[in-house]
């Protein structure tokens, strides 16, 4: 379940009155890695479904998977516990952390290190102005509740392919990244990646470890998000929004 209703008292200036609504469901997940034996790797904030597209994309993001080739077999073993097993020994340090729902760095031991992006993708900016609307329109938990993130993945031609939602903006991130893992579709150099919210670091970096050569918000990047995309090769747009945006960074694929 991604929505619960609560009871309310509705306030109004010259009113108030009670009420009940739909509040987005946060839950934590708990990630498990197998190699020999398994140990609790990180316990993550979110809103439950897709468990295993984003333990994948989560592992994969921390550098514990290179590939949907390194994962035997995940499981869900219970309602908000998930384990991955590896065929073979996990390079980073397990370590029991709490990723919430707004952080998607808090915790790390590590940045990422850059891949750089090779994609001859060009896309036509009139179909970057319909990403918004069409997130929108395939927001169903959000046209509930008001209180979720999302992300979709689109093709050169517009289309929506995939469109994943959760109370943390990366982790639904981690959800595309981790759909693409298990087709193996990584590096997604042919896809746009288009986002809810602002565009920080932990966003912008996943998208370039997925390969993704074009990502897009309809709110602002911060400066490190600039940096990184400038120096991976990404295609970075902000403030998408009505029939304008705004290319921060290798503005030579939209035309």
């Amino acid at each position: 379940m991604q929505v619960k209703r609560f009871n309310l008292v509705r306030v109004k200036e010259n009113e108030e009155y009670k009420d009940s609504d739909f509040v987005a469901v946060e839950e934590p997940l708990n990630i498990r890695v197998c190699f020999e034996k398994c140990e609790d790797f990180a316990i993550i904030m979110r809103t439950p479904g897709d468990d295993k597209e984003l333990s994948l994309g989560f592992l994969y993001s921390e550098g514990v998977i290179n590939s949907i080739h390194d994962v035997e077999s995940i499981e869900q073993i219970k309602n908000n516990a998930v384990e991955v097993r590896l065929n073979k020994p996990v390079k980073v340090r397990i370590r029991d952390i709490i990723v919430n729902s707004s952080c998607g760095v808090c915790g790390r031991a590590f940045l990422y290190t850059l891949n750089i992006l090779k994609s001859d993708l060009k896309v036509k900016k009139e179909l970057i102005f319909s990403f918004p609307e069409k997130l929108r329109e395939k927001q169903s938990v959000f046209n509930i509740s008001g209180g979720l993130h999302a992300t979709a993945l689109f093709d050169p031609h517009g289309e929506l392919l995939l469109i994943y939602e959760d109370v943390g903006r990366h982790n639904a991130v981690d959800k595309v990244v981790g759909k693409l893992l298990l087709e193996d579709k990584v590096p997604a150099s042919n896809y746009i990646m288009q986002v809810s919210g602002r565009l920080g670091y932990e966003i912008v970096s996943k998208g370039i470890k997925a390969g993704i050569p074009i990502v897009c918000g309809i709110s602002a990047p911060t400066s490190l998000a600039i940096e990184i995309a400038e120096e991976a090769g990404l295609t970075l747009i902000g403030f998408l929004r009505g029939k304008s945006f705004n290319i921060y960074t290798h503005d030579e694929r939209i035309y």
